[in-house]
């Protein structure tokens, strides 16, 4: 029997936490469009029949709600039309956004004033 308590799931992911744990939640990714990799290795899937990859992450809880938080504070997260949308540059509006920058002086302009 199973202990998983199912939070969202679909083909390409599950995300689940153990009915009687309330310190991590678990995300499974099955295939789909996503890369592996640790700080000392990476992983390559393209070797013979194990063609289906399969990623399992255990985390605190703690660290999920500041992910998920995080992602639902920017602007991308509150514009789903903006998913897979190339990203365009402006350099007008660039420019503004550098002028709108507060700027530190530099010391030795500091010691002029």
């Amino acid at each position: 029997m199973s202990t998983r308590c199912s939070l969202s799931y679909d083909d390409n992911h599950h995300l689940y936490q153990e009915c009687f744990e309330n310190d991590n939640v678990y995300l499974r990714l099955d295939s789909g469009d996503w890369d592996a990799s640790i700080e000392t290795a990476s992983v390559d899937w393209r070797d013979g029949e194990f063609s289906r990859p399969r990623l399992s992450v255990r985390m605190n809880v703690t660290l999920w709600r500041k992910i998920v938080e995080g992602w639902l504070a920017t602007d991308w997260a509150q514009h789903p039309e903006l998913d897979h949308q190339k990203m365009q540059f402006d350099p007008d509006g660039f420019s503004k956004w550098l002028e709108s920058l507060p700027l530190r002086k530099k010391a030795s302009e500091e010691k002029n004033d």
